[in-house]
């Protein structure tokens, strides 16, 4: 049988590890090669093959990973940071003509859902959304709100305020900010799997039971109609290719609002996977041709919950060395 070689990187990120873990339960299907600049990444030492690679805004970023995708015959790459979507996106074309697919949305559809105001005004009228503004002069409802980059992730610079006095201060303090409702319920990521024409081939709801800086620590499993609903108007609106997901929180009515989508792998995608269908195997399968409806009638155990921890990965100097230069 042969083995899909896939690429991700960079090694070092939260959702690279999370991808990893999950695709290498599909070790009779899938080979993985990671690569990333600094040679203690987690991600290198999980791999069954590790690459040392030039930083992302090094000229040399991108022809060091053709070489390697050459080298190692890779099908499939992987982005895993936010910061690097755009440019992948782009480079697709360049991927496909050495024989790699990219496991990635559109250029427009990153450049939308990387900026918050610009993902409200596509889906205003459409899904419940938090009311939202980019001018404090608009602002026209009541304390507490909710100011944060309009480009920002993993709840950094995110502050609630609840003061015209806090508005003032932190309107100026954050570049390029969005000012929303505060949204006080329950909060929900949304691991969703689109086909290669955009269409939402299955999306797992669960709720955030616990979050540290943005990274959702436990999680649980959760059957919501209103939130498969939202799912697949979401893909109506702004097409996918391979994983997506999105978060929402419930307003004081319980009505769960839109609070951002992100066009990639999740670093807690893997609690989906361990209860349903392995979301990162199948995106996997998905972008090199395989049929995997049939693979979906996994269903999502509801109810069931994940808790995570920290694990270190202990290595020698020796093994150190033996992650590659190309």
């Amino acid at each position: 049988m042969k083995k899909y070689r896939v690429l991700i990187v960079p090694a070092g990120s939260g959702m690279a590890i999370a991808a990893i873990r999950s695709l290498k339960r599909d070790n009779k299907k899938i080979r993985i090669i990671s690569a990333d600049k600094n040679r203690l990444a987690p991600g290198l030492y999980l791999s069954h093959k590790a690459y040392l690679i030039p930083p992302f805004d090094d000229e040399l970023f991108f022809p060091t990973l053709k070489k390697i995708c050459c080298k190692e015959k890779i099908d499939v790459i992987l982005p895993a940071l936010d910061t690097i979507l755009y440019d992948f996106s782009t480079r697709k074309e360049e991927f496909e003509k050495i024989g790699v697919k990219v496991l990635i949305s559109s250029p427009e559809t990153i450049t939308i859902t990387r900026d918050k105001w610009k993902t409200y005004l596509k889906l205003k009228g459409t899904i419940p959304l938090p009311l939202s503004f980019i001018k404090k002069e608009d602002v026209d409802i009541k304390f507490p709100l909710i100011i944060k980059p309009r480009d920002g992730s993993g709840s950094k610079d995110v502050y609630k305020i609840l003061s015209m006095e806090e508005l003032d201060f932190f309107y100026k303090k954050i570049p390029n900010p969005i000012i929303q409702e505060y949204l006080e319920g329950k909060e929900y990521t949304v691991d969703c799997l689109a086909d290669r024409e955009g269409n939402l081939l299955f999306c797992v709801a669960r709720e955030r039971v616990e979050v540290k800086a943005g990274i959702s620590m436990k999680g649980k499993i959760v059957k919501n109609g209103f939130l498969e609903d939202v799912a697949f108007k979401i893909s109506r609106n702004i097409k996918f290719c391979g994983p997506f997901f999105f978060q929402a929180k419930e307003d004081k009515e319980g009505i769960p609002k839109l609070t951002e989508i992100n066009p990639r792998i999740s670093g807690s995608m893997s609690f989906t996977s361990f209860f349903g269908p392995n979301i990162h195997s199948l995106a996997v399968r998905m972008i090199m041709g395989e049929k995997v409806e049939g693979a979906l009638n996994c269903r999502e155990k509801e109810g069931f919950y994940v808790t995570r921890y920290f694990e270190d990965i202990c290595i020698s100097e020796k093994k150190i060395r033996k992650v590659l230069m190309i």
